[in-house]
């Protein structure tokens, strides 16, 4: 007949276990910072850092932006002196009707230039007379039309001293277009002055 196990009474039990902590001391680990460090753990064993500098392309950028600047800069200035409707191979004797009709919207005076540049100075003859013809409009001395003469023009001049000015210029002027003289770069040298003085005087006047 088995024995009878010992009955320990619930004051000696509280008595012997007084003390005892029976709890135990762990750290709690959430599923998701687990698997955040086994993912990390596994990347830096697995691939090497793929980490650049990129700040050395700002620089490059710097650079294609400022010689983009400069082309456009550089391309602008070469086309001031061009003129849009005339080209500098077209100032010739065919041409000089287009030119004439343009005059307010061309540049006679880089014209006058190219011609003189070209040796072409009964051309040259004709800008010199049209950039007077086209200052004089300007200033409302006249009111230019194609058609007109050059008495016209004068009859419609005011003041007295423009007037005798304008008259010397067309006694010049004349002979040598509309008689189709040639005319020498001397020949040209000499009248060159006459012109560029009624010039200057028609522009002191405005």
């Amino acid at each position: 007949m088995a024995q009878d196990s010992p009955v320990i009474k619930e004051s000696e039990w509280e008595k012997s276990t007084k003390g005892i902590d029976y709890t135990e001391n762990y750290k709690e680990v959430k599923p998701d910072e687990e698997q955040k460090d086994e993912t990390q753990n596994t990347n830096s064993l697995s691939s090497p850092s793929l980490s650049y500098d990129w700040s050395g392309l700002k620089y490059v950028f710097y650079i294609v932006v400022v010689g983009l600047v400069l082309f456009l800069i550089i391309k602008i200035l070469s086309n001031l002196n061009k003129n849009p409707n005339i080209k500098k191979q077209d100032i010739s004797i065919e041409s000089i009707e287009e030119i004439e009709e343009k005059m307010h919207e061309i540049d006679l005076d880089q014209l006058l230039i190219e011609a003189i540049r070209q040796e072409n100075y009964h051309i040259a003859l004709r800008i010199n007379f049209l950039i007077i013809i086209k200052l004089l409009s300007e200033r409302n001395a006249i009111v230019w039309a194609k058609e007109k003469t050059n008495w016209e023009y004068y009859s419609e001049i005011k003041d007295i001293v423009t007037k005798d000015g304008f008259k010397s210029i067309v006694l010049v002027f004349e002979p040598v277009w509309y008689g189709e003289q040639q005319i020498t770069k001397d020949g040209f040298s000499k009248l060159q002055p006459v012109f560029d003085g009624f010039k200057n005087q028609l522009k002191i006047n405005e």
